[in-house]
């Protein structure tokens, strides 16, 4: 209760200060230089706001929802919050299979986790590229949930820094972070909303090759069989 009391004046205090930097922005006020100063700051903010969600979704997780949804239609109407935090020189890609069936997850948690990966995706990728967010039916690696069944593989892929192995072992593990000013939090947390969904995550990386995050997600097959 105490966490969450703290997150919640956190919040409130940022929130005035996003409002001043977003219209300080708009109006271009200020050099070219101290307007990258606000652009900048607006980042941080909203990384704070970030962070602050998901200490709250650590000390109160709130029950899951999974209900049918299309994954081709989230992405569409997902798709201009995403571009939205890329930098300039970062393109977002969007690559759904035709004629998926229904994930059956819930949406807000799926969401929270794509821009999770976006902006680990954006932040691996100093020097621009492009951000290649893909959905397929496939069966999933034998060391994660499904029986067998094929599960949508909603992948979020970069061209940036990469991992190396040991690196990669540690990934998505809680406190690790690749970055030196990093929480740890990002990658724990969309593993934890993936199994509790019933799906899971996998992650192939290399240096220097980029990072590829799978999202396996649980499918309403039914409706598909003959």
């Amino acid at each position: 209760m105490l966490l969450s009391s703290i997150v919640h004046d956190f919040n409130n205090l940022l929130t005035p200060i996003v409002t001043i930097l977003e219209e300080l922005q708009a109006r271009h006020v200020g050099t070219s230089r101290q307007l990258k100063k606000i652009d900048g700051a607006i980042y941080c903010a909203f990384q704070a706001k970030v962070l602050a969600r998901q200490l709250l979704d650590f000390a109160n997780p709130r029950p899951v929802r999974p209900e049918p949804v299309l994954i081709r239609q989230l992405l569409e109407l997902l798709e201009p919050a995403l571009a939205s935090v890329l930098s300039p020189g970062i393109r977002l890609k969007l690559d759904s299979a035709e004629e998926l069936p229904p994930a059956f997850i819930d949406r807000q948690l799926v969401e929270r986790a794509l821009l999770n990966l976006v902006l680990n995706a954006r932040d691996a990728m100093p020097e621009g590229g492009d951000v290649t967010i893909t959905a397929a039916l496939e069966f999933p690696p034998a060391c994660h949930p499904g029986g067998g069944e094929r599960m949508i593989r909603l992948s979020v892929a970069d061209c940036g820094v990469g991992m190396d192995h040991q690196t990669l072992k540690m990934a998505g593990q809680l406190n690790f972070s690749t970055r030196t000013n990093g929480t740890g939090l990002g990658l724990a947390i969309v593993r934890q909303l993936m199994e509790s969904l019933g799906g899971g995550l996998s992650i192939t990386s290399a240096p220097s090759q980029g990072t590829t995050i799978d999202l396996w997600l649980p499918a309403t097959l039914a409706c598909f069989a003959d």
